[in-house]
């Protein structure tokens, strides 16, 4: 896992796409202010861009760079699964670019709790595009083999995490009022995420 993360970066910043494991599944990366590289990935899996993909953070502080009106439950689900595996679906704030926007003016964020990309990201200290490694309709990569198996050409680098357990990928929410919406189920149960909604404790 030692990686150079001057080399990656620079890479990044030039237009490249890379693969790397989250604590979930692999996943493919690029800058998310560079559409062209944004393209490159979603040609890579025979996607629509129109499909906004999530964004990984480096930490919370930056947070209300990106989203607007964060409601105290988006806080509470904040404080208690990250870094983990949620994805929270926020209202964007009013710059953000409109390839990394949803139809109801909404952007998904997730803090990775995986020892890799959150060391590269408290160096890297921006944002990441985040879409799991495989091409439409297939299965997740769950290790460097089968990222290569789907990609033999396209991708710049792919740090290898070696073979990750099987896993749902990140559960999607989006806040509505004082409701939680599932939007794509995974690792986190909705019985979790309502025990921290309706204020009691939970084991995470």
């Amino acid at each position: 896992m030692q990686e150079n993360f001057s080399k990656i970066k620079q890479l990044l910043e030039t237009g490249g796409v890379i693969a790397y494991p989250t604590e979930t599944v692999y996943g493919l990366g690029c800058d998310p202010f560079n559409r062209k590289a944004l393209e490159r990935i979603f040609n890579l899996k025979n996607r629509s861009l129109s499909q906004s993909p999530l964004l990984l953070i480096p930490n919370t502080d930056g947070l209300l760079k990106w989203v607007q009106n964060i409601s105290p439950l988006a806080i509470r689900l904040v404080e208690a699964f990250w870094p983990g595996p949620l994805t929270i679906v926020f209202s964007a704030a009013s710059d953000i670019p409109p390839w990394l926007i949803r139809d109801n003016e909404t952007i998904a964020l997730r803090w990775s709790s995986h020892p890799w990309i959150k060391a590269f990201l408290d160096f890297y200290q921006k944002p990441l595009i985040s879409t799991s490694a495989n091409p439409s309709g297939q299965k997740s990569a769950l290790s460097q083999e089968e990222v290569g198996y789907y990609f033999s050409s396209g991708i710049d680098h792919c740090v290898d995490g070696g073979t990750l357990p099987p896993s749902k990928g990140s559960t999607i929410v989006a806040i509505q009022d004082r409701d939680i919406q599932i939007l794509r189920q995974g690792d986190i149960s909705l019985a979790r995420l309502m025990e921290v909604a309706d204020g009691k404790r939970t084991s995470i």
